[in-house]
């Protein structure tokens, strides 16, 4: 089978697309937010009077003052201003015209602009270099506070869909929550109406002191089933644990309670379930912590669960406390294979 190659140009058509109507979304949104009186087209128009107030306060002081040296001055000063206000094109529309006033007005006649004579050239040339300098310089500046605009609101644009993004996912969470506490609390009924059933089967197995040979099998059929719904039940009552946790629900009951108890009944119900090798090394006196009993009871258990879990069938597994100042150390020991330093740090993960 040929595989058929993929033009990269036309990969990269959809991309380039929506990259353009970004920017000239960007564009728009851009001029939208300029007032209309700064608007290019208003600038040149403006430029007209804006040279001509200046071309006749420029000859007011000529004729005022007896010695008058810099007769582009206010021409300049004009094109900045326009430069400033209105960006490049309306500058440079100024200054193609202050350099036709400077050269009718204040240049004689036979050293006016023309291909014949440079002396006139000369005297006008530094004027309209400045006046382009100045044009460039705003254009640059006015480009530079366009990118940062942009830059502002292409920001802003994706701050607003990462937190429209946030806003769903968190809808999806909480219905997902919803979701596991419902199938948590159907799952109960169903698993507690069978647990009860075989426990009443197996009771009444029991009252009979000779069972027949096709239901020399069903007693411990049974006990497999009381077993396995038991575990079940508790996966149920983890999902709801974990939903209450991730709702910020999770309420702890604290009350007064011997540490030894809760390791005696964790250590039990595994050597009653897995017929493993358990030991258990505790303090002759109470271990008195003020605790939530069942959420500890279901921390001993899982660490023994793991532990049996993880180790050779015929390696025996060890509960001990070790009571420090103000502390109490509670080691779950096997001869498994252990946890890799790379995944340690992620044990408490979700």
């Amino acid at each position: 089978m040929r595989a058929t190659p993929i033009d990269p140009k036309r990969e990269g058509r959809p991309v380039v697309l929506v990259r353009l109507q970004q920017v000239a979304k960007l564009r728009r949104h851009y001029i939208a937010q300029i007032p209309r009186w700064r608007q290019p087209l208003i600038g040149y128009f403006l430029s007209f009077p804006f040279v001509a107030i200046a071309l006749i306060l420029t000859l007011l002081l000529k004729m005022t003052l007896t010695h008058f040296y810099f007769p582009g001055a206010l021409m300049l000063l004009t094109i900045v201003l326009v430069a400033f206000i209105w960006g490049v094109g309306p500058a440079l529309l100024s200054v193609f015209l202050s350099t036709l006033a400077l050269d009718y007005f204040f240049i004689p006649s036979s050293e006016q602009l023309s291909l014949q004579s440079w002396d006139g050239v000369a005297q006008i040339l530094p004027f309209f270099l400045i006046g382009i300098i100045v044009a460039i310089i705003s254009g640059q500046r006015e480009a530079a506070r366009r990118r940062a605009l942009f830059a502002e609101l292409a920001l802003k644009e994706r701050a607003d869909e990462l937190e429209e993004t946030n806003q769903e996912l968190k809808e999806v969470n909480q219905v997902k929550d919803q979701f596991i506490s419902m199938a948590s609390h159907e799952l109960k009924t169903p698993i507690t109406t069978i647990r009860g059933q075989a426990e009443v089967t197996l009771r009444r197995l029991s009252r009979q002191k000779e069972l027949p040979e096709e239901l020399a099998g069903v007693s411990h059929a049974l006990e497999q089933i009381d077993e396995q719904t038991l575990r079940l039940n508790a996966l149920v009552d983890d999902l709801l644990d974990l939903s209450s946790i991730r709702a910020g629900k999770m309420k702890l009951r604290l009350s007064n309670f011997d540490l030894r108890e809760v390791c005696q009944s964790a250590v039990e119900e595994q050597r009653l379930l897995t017929g493993r090798n358990i030991e258990l090394e505790q303090p002759g006196t109470p271990v008195m912590l003020n605790v939530d009993s069942e959420r500890l009871s279901q921390v001993v258990t899982n660490l023994v669960n793991n532990a049996v879990k993880y180790s050779p069938e015929t390696s025996p597994i060890k509960v001990s406390m070790e009571m420090q100042e103000k502390t109490i150390r509670l080691v779950v020991q096997d001869y498994g294979q252990g946890i890799s330093k790379e995944q340690q740090t992620l044990i408490f993960e979700t």
